[in-house]
């Protein structure tokens, strides 16, 4: 089958691979409809995963049809449109029983090895699906592959970024960062707050989360927007969805006395200059936070299908699985927003 590899540093290909097999009575093999890429593709791209092997076949957001199930498969059958979780965990550790399945010892991400155990992904042909009962769920058909792909990541991040950042009715909102975890953050947080001002660079961007009901400025121009929209407050709260040292500084500085900074970007740094000083006297609450995919794509799904939400406009570009390549080239040029690729 076809399969997209990193081989290295910023060598991504499309390479010939085993096509995948049932291993455990628990595993389903998926033909891939749409797979996209994500921010976190781009921390093994640029080599910045310790221990990714080489080889390992990329994506953890993908939507597909059913090809085989294992023996306790129950949930879903050959024939079924899914969607995938993009990790995976156990079900039966304390963790997971708790409602924490992010924290699951045996967890581990598609596309992904070395700071997990290796999990290929779905940037390719077929992909197998370990503990598929828990991976996977039925797309009705009320929604497109496209919309689903979103329920893999992007949407349940979104989502407990902005849940996490405690925002409330009538309160002011910040978004630092409108890659595609911060679009979707806005998508949530407008349709609660009185103001939701969108932080980024990127004039493209910007556009998008203006679309999603926020107001845009470019980092030169935040400190005053808030201000201006807070009486010098600052945010009730701050989702951080950049995932940048300098994106998390200027967070907790945006944030009113007792406010809350909820923090989605991933970050692999293990040093931050945290300045304790601010935080206590402003009474700070700084949360990190997963997305949580076991727990909201049901809700993510809903509102899908219902026509609440709709996260398409994001995708800037479409391409076929053979030009992996170029698409890894302009997403880290910052040159496409969302990119899906069709096998």
């Amino acid at each position: 089958m076809r399969a997209v590899a990193s081989l290295g540093p910023e060598n991504v290909q499309l390479i010939d691979a085993p096509e995948p097999v049932i291993e455990a009575p628990t595993d389903a093999i998926v033909r891939v409809s749409a797979t996209a890429l994500c921010g976190a593709d781009l921390f093994p791209y640029h080599g910045h995963v310790p221990g990714f092997l080489d080889g390992t076949i990329l994506g953890h957001e993908f939507v597909g049809v059913v090809e085989s199930v294992g023996s306790t498969v129950a949930t879903v059958e050959p024939g079924d449109r899914v969607v995938s979780n993009s990790t995976i965990s156990c079900g039966r550790c304390t963790a997971c029983r708790a409602g924490r399945s992010s924290q699951c010892p045996d967890r581990a991400l598609f596309g992904y090895s070395g700071v997990y155990k290796q999990l290929h992904g779905g940037q390719a042909d077929l992909v197998r699906v370990p503990v598929a009962e828990r991976a996977l769920k039925a797309i009705p058909d009320g929604v497109t592959d496209e919309q689903a792909l979103f329920v893999a990541d992007m949407l349940p991040t979104g989502y407990s970024g902005f849940r996490r950042a405690d925002l409330a009715s009538g309160d002011v909102a910040v978004v630092v960062g409108c890659g595609t975890v911060g679009l979707m953050a806005i998508l949530f947080a407008a349709r609660v707050a009185r103001t939701v001002i969108a932080v980024d660079e990127i004039a493209e961007r910007r556009a998008l989360a203006e679309r999603f009901g926020a107001t845009a400025v470019s980092p030169d121009g935040a400190a005053g927007a808030i201000s201006a929209a807070t009486d010098g407050l600052g945010a009730d709260g701050v989702i951080e969805a950049a995932g940048s040292p300098g994106a998390l500084a200027a967070a907790i500085d945006f944030a009113r006395g007792q406010g809350t900074i909820s923090v989605i970007g991933a970050h692999f740094e293990t040093e931050f200059p945290l300045d304790m000083g601010l935080m206590f006297e402003r009474e700070l609450t700084l949360r990190v936070t997963w997305g949580h995919g076991f727990d909201d794509r049901d809700r993510m799904v809903a509102m899908l299908a219902a026509g609440v939400i709709d996260p398409t406009p994001v995708i800037s570009h479409r391409l076929p699985l053979a030009d992996a390549a170029e698409a890894y080239r302009m997403f880290a040029a910052r040159e496409a927003t969302k990119v899906v690729l069709r096998p």
